[in-house]
């Protein structure tokens, strides 16, 4: 009767032991600091924006002069961060540079 009860026991605690729910931190897009975008100016080329910033995460297929950089991070027991920067181009040459406010306040 004691080796069904123990062995009972045993896989409980086993199988209970594994119940502990791992969340997993989830992270999308480009983190851009403010000091990197400070560095993009209006008349530099798409090459030297592809070198501060990186590859944009969007390159919207009808609006070619548009590179959109999203960041998007949620971790467990956080609020969901997300900030984005979206650089205008004008015959390959930056013409304007517009970003959200977390960019600006972000170290």
């Amino acid at each position: 009767m004691m080796k069904p009860i123990i062995s009972l026991a045993l896989a409980a605690a086993v199988l209970l032991g594994g119940c502990n729910t791992y969340k997993m931190e989830i992270q999308q897009g480009n983190y851009i600091t403010r000091e990197e975008l400070a560095m993009v100016r209006p008349g530099m080329s798409e090459a030297q924006v592809k070198d501060i910033l990186g590859t944009p995460l969007m390159v919207d297929d009808f609006h070619k002069n548009r590179w959109d950089y999203v960041f998007y991070l949620h971790a467990p027991g956080e609020p969901v961060k997300r900030n984005s920067a979206t650089v205008f181009f004008q015959n390959g040459i930056v013409r304007d540079i517009r970003t959200d406010a977390a960019v600006a306040a972000s170290k």
